[in-house]
């Protein structure tokens, strides 16, 4: 077998093994690239930030393995639990930060309507009088 046919193959058996309980971790932030793991729903993962724009969002993650060691790599789409959490923290940030804000009372005393006349007979060096 060719090595991009068996590539293919292994990255399709990954692909249906991981759409069960898992996800892919990828070294890059695109589907084309090496797949780094296969990270469970069950496992410690922290989203670092996401990319969007491209066909799924691109999430960067570290993720703790059961031995203590710490793998980066990259999800697509949102599909793992924790990258749920932090899409729901993303989108309840975003509210907060758009809302409009309850009016409160100021302690500020309202300005008079009767304003103190500035006198302008004051001598200008650049005055054309």
């Amino acid at each position: 077998m060719s090595g991009k046919l068996s590539a293919m193959l292994i990255f399709g058996a990954a692909i249906a093994w991981a759409q069960s309980d898992s996800a892919l971790l990828f070294s890059e932030c695109s589907d084309a690239s090496s797949i780094q793991r296969v990270i469970q729903s069950a496992d410690l993962v922290e989203v670092r930030h996401s990319l969007a724009g491209g066909a799924e969002t691109c999430y960067a993650v570290s993720v703790k393995t059961g031995s203590g060691e710490v793998v980066e790599g990259f999800l697509m789409g949102a599909r793992h639990p924790a990258v749920i959490r932090f899409e729901r923290q993303e989108e309840s940030y975003i509210a907060r930060a758009f809302s409009t804000p309850t009016e409160k009372k100021s302690n500020v005393p309202k300005t008079s309507a009767h304003r103190k006349r500035v006198s302008h007979n004051r001598w200008n060096p650049f005055s054309t009088k």
